[in-house]
Order: structure tokens, then sequence, then C-alpha cells
């Protein structure tokens, strides 16, 4: 009895249980059917919803530094580091010099942006960085257009503070327009005004900027029932359709829904660490918090995990879930994170206690850092430094054949 063909749904069916999307990338080279099918988009958006993106490295201001061995991700690493140009050699020179900052990364794109080509003189009232979109596993970029003058208006004296939280553009996952279209994007850009907050949104299927969101900080903070003052804003981080900034000197959060585009503040679990958090996706709908325990008399080390419980009449409380514990002979400190990864940093508790004034790249060497997935919690070696970091961005995709030959 001859056997029944194998229909492309079928052969679908079992290349969604490969287990790594390096067996796909195998599996695409046996023969061109396979290849065409396992290359289709959509194939793709029902491999990658099943098998999250793995964390291949990280990006800072040194470049990018891939998962070495024995991380899990360390194959997809190198061949993705090795097809890449993270130099952003192909993105527009500059005849003054301007260079290139990342600000963003998120499902294999890279956000960056410089200062305007007429900025180099008297310092603006206003601010507006030129901003790129970048592909760099196929060298390939888009230049966003000016934010239109109409909109520009409402930016008024922006608060010029450390780490210039006054300004900051950024990827915005759920403002990529056709879900269907692979190639789209989003990107918000937001400001930190005297008198309030403003935000903008560009969509690349329009091509255009719109003005999304913007509320006074005497509002914002009155419902709240906090002082009127603009705080600082840190940490950027995002999960379950939602922005979060933690706000300097307060135990809160800035939140920005993406759905509504509102701004809200909400509370940070009681005794967290402002500037040693992450925030991530919790499941069943929820989000979750790591937070770093300072080292206590017991010289317990540990990063503990609270999620939060909404009641039904739409209030709700944090709730410590997990304790992980860490090797008390390190300083540890989270430099970024993801819905589903953080990254960790550690260094002998003799450099922390120096500031990590190190006198000699022997002693710099001593700097590693691991990647923790908060669904398994399991910790894995990423790489070893030879420099300090003040953030890092975790890069998450697919090796190169399976991304999509476009932005």
């Amino acid at each position: 009895m001859a056997l029944a063909a194998l229909t492309d749904d079928i052969l679908s069916d079992i290349f969604l249980r490969l287990p790594e999307p390096a067996d796909l990338v195998r599996t695409s080279a046996a023969c061109v059917p396979f290849r065409r099918l396992i290359t289709g988009r959509a194939f793709l958006r029902r491999f990658r919803a099943l098998h999250p993106a793995p964390l291949l490295g990280f990006l800072d201001h040194n470049g990018f530094h891939p998962a070495l061995p024995p991380h899990a991700s360390a194959p997809a690493a190198r061949a993705v580091s090795l097809a890449a140009d993270f130099s952003f050699s192909f993105l527009p020179s500059s005849s003054t010099g301007r260079g290139w900052v990342v600000r963003d990364v998120r499902d294999g794109r890279v956000l960056l942006d410089r200062a305007p080509e007429d900025g180099g003189g008297e310092e603006p009232s206003v601010f507006f960085t030129e901003i790129a979109v970048c592909d760099p596993l196929h060298r390939r970029c888009v230049l966003l257009p000016p934010i239109p003058d109409d909109l520009a208006a409402a930016v008024d004296q922006p608060l010029r503070v450390e780490f210039d939280s006054w300004y900051e553009p950024f990827l915005n996952p759920g403002g990529c327009g056709d879900p269907e279209d692979e190639a789209s994007f989003g990107v918000i850009w937001m400001a930190r005004c005297k008198a309030k907050l403003v935000a903008f949104a560009f969509s690349s299927s329009t091509g255009e900027w719109r003005a999304v969101a913007s509320l006074a900080w005497r509002d914002l903070m009155s419902a709240a029932g906090l002082p009127s003052r603009r705080p600082a804003l840190y940490l950027r981080q995002y999960a379950r359709g939602c922005f979060y900034w933690v706000m300097d000197l307060q135990q809160k959060l800035l939140v920005l829904d993406t759905g509504r585009m509102e701004f809200s503040i909400a509370d940070l679990p009681p005794a967290c660490h402002r500037r040693q958090i992450a925030i991530v996706e919790a499941g069943e709908g929820r989000v979750g918090i790591f937070a770093l325990r300072d080292q206590v008399a017991d010289g317990e080390v540990s990063l503990y995990y609270t999620v939060r419980q909404d009641n039904a009449n739409g209030s709700g409380h944090w709730q410590v879930e997990k304790t992980i514990p860490l090797d008390p002979a390190f300083q540890h400190y989270i430099k970024g994170a993801t819905e589903r990864y953080i990254l960790l940093l550690r260094c002998p508790e003799h450099l922390s206690s120096a500031g990590m004034h190190v006198s000699s790249s022997a002693e710099m060497e001593d700097l590693e850092c691991f990647s923790m997935d908060v669904r398994t919690l399991q910790l894995e070696r990423v790489c070893q430094l030879k420099h300090r970091i003040l953030r890092a961005y975790i890069y998450n995709n697919f090796p190169p054949s399976l991304s999509p030959q476009s932005i």
C-alpha cells in the first residue's frame, strides 16, 4: 500500500515541532521544497510564536557581546556575530563626526539616534535627534522623518538631566501597524517637559508621526497622591503591552499603556531597590518584578521574584513567589531585561567595595555577565567583560537565515 504524500500542511506540523531554530536551518538545507516552506512568512510567524527567540548576547557602548560556550545559545550567537554588522557601518556617516548611539533593541532590530546636523552651535531649546531603525543582520536601515513642526510645538522646555532622561526614543512592539507584515515597526518618542509628559508615535506602515499622549505633571502626580514636582525617570522596561520607568525618590513606576496610549502611576513592591529591578511577563496576563536583595547580616544574597496579583475589584498587591540565591562572594547588578530574560553583571566583592575603579585589565576580567530565563529561573554565563557597562540591551533573534530579508 502506497504511503500518502506529505502535504505542506503535514510538513509544517512536523517542522513546527523541531526544538531549536538551528534544527530548522539544517532542515531547510535538505531540499528546495523544504526551504521554500520553512522560509515562508506564514510558517515563520507560527514557529516564532511557539519558540520564543533565544538570548544571543547584548549590545552596550562597546558593541555586541555574543553568548559564549557553554551557554545554550552560543552556536546561534556565533552565527549572528559573524553575519551581522554591529558597527552599523551601513548607516549614513556625518561630515561633522556625529556618532550614532544605540537607544533600544527589540526583536532583532536596533534603534539608534544622533545629534542633528545643526545642533553643534548654541544648544537648542528642543533637541530632536535623527533616528534610525536597523536590521544589523542584513545591513539595512530606515531613517525616520523628522517630527513635524506642529507636533514638535507641544514640547516646551524639556528638562535636561543625567542619562538624557528628559527625552527618549524607543521601539514600540504594539505600534507595528499591519501584524501580518513582519517588516513593519513602531517607534515612540517621549519627552519629559517642564509642565507635562509628551509622547509621539511613528508607524512604518504610514511613514508618519502622530501625537499619542500628553499629560500635565500636576494631574498625573495629584491623582496618585504625590507632590506635583517632576520626577527623574530611569530604567525603561516593557511587559504585557506597557512601558515602565522607575520614578526617582518615589516607590513608584510611571506606566505608559501602549494600547490606550495613556500614562499612569503604579506601586513598586515594598522594600524594592529602585535601581535594581527587572520587569517581566509572569504568565496568565500578569506582570512580575525581579529585584536584587542587598547583602544582609547573615551574608545572604538573592534575587527575589514578586508577581502582581490583581483582585476582581481592580485593586491588587505584590506577592513574593520565588527567591533565587546568588553567590555571596560577588556583588550583582541588573543590567538589562526583556519580557523573558534578565542580564546580570557580577564582580568580586573587593571590586564593588572599591567602586569598581580597577587598576588592571586582569582585575577587570573578573567581571562576568549571566542571563536568566524567567520561566526556568536558570542562570547561564554569557561572557566575560573587560569594561564596565551602565546599560546593556539584550539581543534576541533567530539565526540569519530565519530573519526576514528586510527591516
